[in-house]
């Protein structure tokens, strides 16, 4: 799978969850720049990219997912270790 399928994945999931355009998923956004963005969305987001791209999610990734940017760096490193 390639860089481009993973992050035009990630974005549909993204809008899905958070309820916002696909073109207004950008690298920037997080929890501080989108208000659908809570607690519960934040575990919708990790489900859905676990069941999305087929691995688990270790805790420390859990936490540091706070923007689009950093879950397409976690997705990466998770899908090229494979």
């Amino acid at each position: 799978m390639s860089t481009a399928d993973v992050e035009q994945r990630l974005k549909t999931l993204f809008s899905v969850i958070l309820e916002r355009p696909v073109d207004e998923v950008e690298p920037t956004l997080s929890p501080a720049t989108c208000e659908k963005w809570d607690s519960l969305n934040q575990i919708h987001l990790v489900n859905g990219i676990e069941e999305e791209f087929g691995f688990q999610m270790d805790f420390e990734d859990q936490m540091r997912l706070q923007s689009f940017a950093q879950a397409l760096e976690i997705v990466n490193a998770a899908t090229a270790a494979r």
